[in-house]
């Protein structure tokens, strides 16, 4: 009778065990599939003016600022307005190409501080230039005299540098420009257009 007994119990035992095991996986199991997988996000930011995309060239590489050379042409004007040629001289030794708006600014001097806002751009449509050894390609920078001398009263500077970083690259080429300035940053007072081949006409 103990021996039976005790078998009834172990057996009832292992009947109430069984569905609480199941239960459990269950609840494991419900636990493991409703939770969120882990996901990666990669966000990719554009600048507010992206540069404009260059045409495909047969195998030439893009001038680089180590590149060039700066200088900046005679000045003209008209209507209140002077105009300056920024010519880029292909120094290396190989052929290479230019696309697009170069940035430009009056600084303090060679990697000094900006003097005023930076050019804004002009309504000028890029093309892709070529530039052989020694030759020039040139943009022009038209700055306005008279929003110099009526809108930005109090903020006149007189500035001595260009800077110039060549289209899509990230160092700067430099050269001396003599004249007033505007100190105020809100104030765009130049515009600047594409490169184009040679010298200025």
């Amino acid at each position: 009778m103990r021996a039976s007994t005790i078998t009834g119990r172990r057996i009832l035992a292992v009947s109430c065990l069984v569905p609480v095991a199941a239960f459990l996986v269950a609840a494991c199991g419900s636990a493991g599939t409703g939770a969120a997988p882990t996901k990666t996000i990669t966000v990719t930011t554009t600048p507010s003016s992206p540069a404009p995309a260059a045409p495909a060239s047969s195998g030439t590489s893009q001038c680089t600022t180590a590149d060039l050379r700066l200088t900046v042409g005679a000045s003209n004007g008209a209507a209140g307005t002077i105009y300056y040629p920024l010519d880029f001289t292909n120094a290396s030794s190989s052929a290479c190409t230019m696309y697009g708006y170069p940035g430009v600014a009056f600084v303090s001097s060679p990697g000094g501080s900006q003097v005023g806002a930076a050019a804004g751009r002009s309504s000028t449509t890029p093309a892709l230039v070529t530039l052989e050894p020694a030759a020039t390609a040139h943009a022009t920078l038209a700055v306005s005299d008279v929003l110099i001398g009526n809108n930005c009263v109090g903020h006149q500077v007189q500035v001595s540098w260009v800077q110039v970083y060549p289209p899509d690259q990230y160092s700067a080429l430099f050269a001396p420009l003599s004249r007033q300035g505007c100190a105020d940053q809100s104030l765009v007072t130049m515009h600047v257009n594409t490169v184009s081949a040679g010298r200025e006409p």
